[in-house]
């Protein structure tokens, strides 16, 4: 979890370092001020529900009181940091419900969050990163905090200040600074003129002079001199009193002091002449003074802001030029500044929406350079806010009104649109119609929210209703909006098909858009034969029958099973008789979708003559292509049995039905099997047959030759892509992108990098819009790694991770995982294994139990898993921090082993290479001497130290029947049977029976006959441990997977030579059908024994 929040904490935590380290002219501001992260600035902000606030109608409280019902998801502490981070990286704020999870997770169980990330939440406990909260909400919040962190161990200095810090930048009082100052001095001695100088900044913030007077006069007792900050402390507590005539007495005593005051305290002093109503002087002030800072004129304009709750004309000029003022690089942007975003947020939840409209007319439009930029970004989070600060609809459309008429969001009001149908679906329609008198047009598709909301609000009727609202709107219904939309949510309508089509049509829905859809439905749901008929001869629309295809091809199964043969026919002459393409051969694609493969008609050529017999009663035809794909699958499915008479009375009837002016469709050719596929749905065993019958012909074979190169490099045939790309070069074939990338990915997997990087550069230079596949540029760094080019590696992956978007995941943690392994061998191959180890570093404050080990010195694979996690492209996975362990394995330091092992299972919950560290203990404890020589320093008596140590661990993340289990397979794999048999027949020795099962299976996979064959004969005649002849039919089980006669045949020997054991018979009937699949003798043996003739 710690490294969870390490991108976050580079971003924010750093910010903070650098407001401590700004000269005391800054130190009165807020952080805010400040330039925000990268980070912050440039993330785009996509519209998503927040899900912390938001208006709801009964519907949605009822929904949301069924969910409160169900047992809450349990999300990990890793989850709720992974949340909080992506959500400062989006919008530059934090959420407060994700501070409250992690508050959650600290009130059950302080493990999983270190003293640095909880520091870091105490310190975002400010208008800045919250300030959609109140001053005491976020004092709550901190407070809750803070009383974790006592549980942890005693503040530091620096958590005071913080606590300070909190205090100052939420205006908040010092209830008694003397008792604070005595808890700090129990543990951190005397207070300095630091700790003193931010007490006096927290008195002059809150305006409590009163405060501010008594510690001066502690300072002057401990001859603590005043400097700047503490003027301009005591500046800014007269300017939040509103006491004109004790700043100028602030200032006169600076000059009497030798301080000229700068341009922060003339920043305080007009705050000062703003809250004392002297708004000509301060705007006098903003016109001499010009060596103002961006922070320092954000301070002022909140001054201006908070001087009162409505902005008079006065004190508007006075914002409009405070934004002047500001930098230009300031401004610059798609969005809002994220200081002035924060400050519009604070206001709006303070219901000052009319002063948000206001200092956003002041800010200059955003600049549209590039055609690419989004141009809706502008002001879409403070929409967002509109709705969760409850704001009035009115106002909210107004202001989306004037971002509009100002060119910042030619978008703003489709973003209402759009977060009022997430948020508030009750005045979504009031929304549209906002949109619609605009002038914008709308779409069928901005109803469908709409629609589900009002079908399970109100019902059917509510969603007729609101047909006729979208009719009024002139907004008309498009096909797939009834066929998604209204169809599956008319299902009591529909029973009466007839008054279906009446309401759609009253509602505004046309009858010739309704009919195809409705017809489709009935088919498909209802199996309404009648009613469709019915339908299609009250209204004579022309239809488009593709669509109907499918529907009727499932219908004919239950046709077949009713015997309803006339009826589907009449139905489908109907259809044809509507049909909009009069030369196209919609009964011949019905019928071969009705045969198509996988298909029981396709068999039953008897029902097939019902069908065509029915058809052809009604004078309906079909094409030639198509009578004689129906006759051939007739001829197949009759081969069998010999029933010429049925063949020939369906070829009459065919032959009657034939009509050479009609054509199948194109999309239909295909499903009777009359044509050649195309290569890209071959398969590679059809695309090799197809290679050799087009080059015995003497044609181009090219396009064949580039797909059967990429999927034999998919499929990891390298020896034949070789020759395939040895074929493409002699024939000049024409590469393409995708055929560039599988030649990369070839020489990769052939580890061949000089040829890599020469296809990376061309496939580059050629075509540089080209994306590659996320796990073939891992697998590319993986071979550079493998070259002894970590630098290298390392800048391929930043560069992906800049230019396009990393998805990572489970998608790629192979590549990852041989990434990682290929960098512990280098790590290990630059270091001598007899290297001594360095001095072991300084514990951190979340060391883990005792008994760990700190790694004696730097991990190189754990650096470069981290590197990837910063870069998106893996989280912490019990296999990624297997080469973590491995590096140390590798390198021969078995006691940085164990404790980078110990150190990971208490950080991540992780056993990473558990059996194979288990093994490697058991065989050094038992003074295996080859073993002993790989790790220098090492004896038995300190491996059986380190089993106990690694033994322990795995108990504690996994618990001791998991270990048990784990640490018997173990001792099989290292030849231990007897004490594998001691631990056995022990009755207190405790199992996880179906993790044994399941750790065996993976083992039959792996090929470890030697191991499970050591586990039966250690269970064996031990009922509560797994079956040994289960163990033996699982072996048995992987073999016949993969064929392999002979391993099977061995492993019979080998239970045959041990006379104590009985081969099952399950077992022999498996061995028999396995040799006899592979058309293999049967010894005589286990013939005999199988009973088989």
């Amino acid at each position: 979890m710690q490294r969870a929040g390490a991108r976050l904490l580079q971003s924010v935590w750093l910010c903070r370092q650098r407001l401590v380290a700004q000269p005391p002219a800054i130190l009165g501001l807020p952080r805010y001020a400040m330039p925000p992260p990268a980070a912050a600035s440039t993330a785009t902000a996509p519209l998503r529900p927040l899900s912390t606030s938001g208006m709801l109608n009964a519907s949605d409280r009822r929904s949301r009181r069924y969910a409160a019902e169900r047992p809450p998801l349990t999300i990990s502490i890793e989850d709720v940091w992974t949340q909080l981070e992506t959500h400062y990286q989006q919008y530059g704020l934090l959420n407060y419900e994700h501070c409250q999870r992690v508050l959650e997770h600290l009130q059950r169980s302080a493990q999983g969050v270190g003293v640095e990330q909880l520091h870091f939440l105490l310190g975002s406990c400010v208008p800045e990163l919250l300030p959609a909260q109140s001053a005491q909400e976020r004092l709550q919040l901190f407070q809750g905090l803070w009383a974790q962190l006592l549980q942890l161990g005693q503040p530091t200095l620096a958590h005071y200040h913080t606590r300070l810090q909190v205090l100052r930048q939420n205006r908040l009082p010092l209830p008694d600074h003397r008792s604070l100052l005595a808890e700090i001095a129990v543990y951190h001695g005397a207070p300095d003129a630091a700790l003193y100088s931010a007490l006096l900044d927290v008195a002059g913030s809150a305006g409590n002079m009163r405060l501010a007077t008594e510690l001066l006069a502690e300072m002057r007792e401990r001859s603590f001199a005043l400097t700047d900050r503490n003027f301009q402390a005591l500046l800014l507590g007269h300017a939040r009193n509103g006491d004109l005539a004790g700043a100028e007495s602030v200032l006169a005593s600076m000059r009497a002091a030798g301080i000229q005051p700068g341009s922060a305290s003339q920043a305080l002093w007009f705050e000062a002449l703003v809250q004392s109503g002297q708004v000509a002087r301060a705007k006098e002030l903003l016109q001499t003074e010009t060596d103002f800072s961006a922070p320092q004129l954000l301070q002022m304009l909140r001054g201006v802001l908070a001087s009162s709750r409505e902005v008079s004309p006065e004190q508007l000029l006075l914002v409009q030029q405070l934004v002047k003022e500001l930098p230009r690089e300031f401004l610059a942007g798609l969005d809002l500044p994220p200081a002035i975003r924060s400050l519009c947020i604070q206001l709006l939840h303070q219901g000052r929406s009319q002063v948000v409209s206001q200092l956003v007319a002041a800010l200059p439009a955003p600049s549209q350079s590039q055609g690419n930029q989004n141009e809706d970004e502008y002001g879409a989070l403070l929409l967002q806010e509109f709705f969760r600060a409850h704001v009035p609809l009115a106002q909210t459309l107004q202001f989306a009104a004037e971002l509009v008429q100002r060119g910042q969001n030619p978008r703003a009001r489709h973003l209402v649109v759009e977060l009022a149908l997430r948020r508030l679906p009750s005045s979504a329609l009031h929304c549209l119609e906002a949109l619609s008198a605009a002038g914008e047009e709308l779409r069928p598709h901005y109803f469908w929210p709409l629609i589900l909301h009002q079908q399970r609000r109100e019902g059917e009727s509510g969603l007729l209703r609101l047909l006729a609202e979208m009719q009024r709107l002139r907004v008309e219904c498009d096909e797939e909006t009834v066929r998604q939309y209204l169809l599956p949510h008319l299902g009591q309508s529909l029973t009466q098909p007839a008054e279906a089509m009446r309401a759609l049509e009253a509602a505004g829905v046309r009858p010739s858009l309704a009919l195809c859809p409705v017809v489709s439905h009935l088919l498909q749901q209802h199996q309404q034969l009648d009613a469709v008929l019915d339908l299609l001869r009250r209204y004579p629309t022309r239809l488009d029958l593709a669509t109907l295809l499918q529907p009727l091809a499932s219908l004919a199964v239950n046709v077949r099973a009713t015997k309803r043969f006339p009826l589907f026919a009449q139905v489908v002459q109907a259809l044809q008789q509507k049909a909009l393409q009069r030369t196209e051969d919609f009964v011949g694609s019905l019928l071969l979708q009705m045969t198509g493969p996988q298909t029981r008609l396709r068999q039953d050529v008897v029902s097939l003559r019902r069908f065509l017999h029915e058809l052809a009663r009604l004078e309906l035809q079909l094409s030639p292509a198509a009578a004689e794909a129906l006759l051939s699958l007739a001829r197949q499915a009759t081969q069998a049995s010999q029933d010429t008479d049925l063949v020939q009375d369906l070829a009459k009837t065919l032959a009657k039905m034939r009509n050479a002016q009609l054509a199948l469709p194109p999309d239909a050719a295909s499903l009777h099997g009359g044509f050649i596929k195309h290569p890209r749905d071959m398969s590679l065993d059809e695309l090799e047959c197809h290679l050799v019958e087009l080059e015995s012909k003497q044609l181009n074979p090219r396009g064949v030759l580039r797909r059967l190169l990429q999927l034999s490099v998919r499929s990891g045939r390298l020896e034949r892509a070789q020759q395939l790309l040895a074929k493409c070069q002699a024939l000049k074939v024409q590469t393409s992108a995708g055929m560039m990338a599988s030649i990369l990915d070839l020489h990769i997997k052939l580890r061949d990098l000089p040829r890599a990087q020469e296809s990376l550069e061309r496939l580059s230079s050629n075509y540089p819009a080209f994306q590659l596949d996320e796990h073939k540029v891992i697998d590319y760094a993986a071979l550079l790694v493998h070259g002894q080019q970590l630098e290298a590696a390392q800048q391929l992956l930043q560069r992906r991770a800049e230019q396009h978007k990393v998805v990572g995941g489970d998608y790629v943690i192979k590549n990852v995982w041989q990434l990682l392994t290929n960098v512990a061998q280098l790590a290990a191959s630059q270091t001598p294994k007899d290297a001594a180890p360095d001095a072991a570093p300084d514990a951190p404050p979340d060391a883990p139990p005792e008994g760990s080990k700190q790694p004696p010195s730097k991990n190189l694979t754990h650096e470069m898993l981290d590197f990837l996690r910063g870069l998106g492209y893996c989280q912490s996975h019990n296999a990624l921090l297997g080469p973590v362990v491995r590096e140390w394995l590798l390198r021969g330091d078995l006691d940085a082993a164990v404790g980078e092992f110990q150190r990971l299972a208490h950080n991540h919950k992780h056993t990473p290479l558990q059996f194979e560290l288990l093994s490697l203990l058991v065989r050094l404890g038992n003074g295996d001497e080859q073993e002993l020589a790989r790790f220098p320093g090492t004896t038995a008596e300190s491996a059986q130290q380190h089993l106990a140590a690694v033994t322990a661990t795995v108990s504690r993340v996994h618990g001791a029947a998991n270990m048990n289990s784990a640490l018997l397979l173990a001792l099989a794999e290292s030849g231990k049977e007897t004490q594998l048999r001691r631990l056995i027949i022990n009755p207190e020795f405790r199992l996880n029976h179906e993790l044994l099962v399941k750790n065996c299976e993976h083992l039959g996979q792996e090929g470890a006959v030697r191991t499970l064959l050591r586990l039966a004969r250690g269970v064996r005649g031990v009922q509560r441990t797994i079956d040994e002849q289960k163990i033996y039919d699982l072996l048995l089980a992987q073999f016949c997977r993969r064929n392999d006669c002979e391993a099977a045949l061995d492993l019979f020997e080998r239970l045959e030579a041990d006379d104590e054991l009985k081969v099952s018979q399950e077992f022999l009937r498996n061995l028999v059908q396995l040799l006899q699949v592979n058309r293999m003798e049967i010894p005589s043996g286990i013939a005999l024994r199988a009973q088989i003739r």
